[in-house]
């Protein structure tokens, strides 16, 4: 049986490590704003960067739509892939329960350690205006998305439509896993 939290995180550009992360620990997947489409829309997208603080690890910074606030902004989860092992893997955001994991931590908590020095400033919630350049489009269709939810409402979708959703996703990672490793060893070389 596929869920659409399943679903929804095998769609996103996370690495095979981060989706797997996402299956072992369904407290962290609950914490993550692009499961609730109810409320968030999701960019579909990633930005990765690291922190002067802890150079080694890498932050993913994963953008959403808020389009049921008053007035709409765009925010931002943050994982930190620890010394980027792909092995270990830290959630911060707001959304966090008082039985949350040691892998779900405040918002604050990454602001005091990761962006201490002003660094990450003002990146939890952001305008059109203050999103990375290269994710702009994938903000123009989050907009459009939001509108036609907030008319139509989200359609349950049948376990039938889920696994067949989910095959077609599961074939272009393959396609796009195997271009990246082509990519990589060309380069390696």
């Amino acid at each position: 049986m596929i869920t659409r939290d399943e679903l929804i995180i095998d769609m996103m550009p996370f690495s095979r490590e981060l989706i797997e992360w996402c299956k072992k620990y369904p407290d962290f997947t609950k914490a993550l704003k692009i499961i609730y489409p109810e409320k968030f829309i999701t960019l579909g997208a990633v930005v990765t960067s690291q922190s002067p603080n802890y150079p080694e690890d890498e932050v993913i910074g994963i953008y959403t739509y808020a389009y049921k606030l008053k007035t709409p902004i765009y925010k931002q989860d943050f994982v930190i892939n620890k010394e980027r092992h792909n092995k270990e893997f830290i959630l911060y955001t707001r959304h966090q329960s008082p039985n949350s994991s040691k892998y779900i931590k405040d918002i604050n908590d990454f602001y005091a350690t990761y962006g201490k020095g002003g660094h990450y400033v003002k990146s939890h919630h952001l305008s059109f205006e203050e999103l990375p350049e290269e994710i702009r489009p994938r903000a123009v269709e989050a907009i459009d998305l939001a509108r036609r939810v907030q008319i139509t409402g989200l359609r349950r979708l049948s376990q039938k439509h889920l696994k067949k959703v989910y095959r077609k996703v599961r074939v272009e990672k393959r396609g796009e896993w195997f271009y990246k490793q082509k990519l990589q060893a060309k380069q390696n070389k």
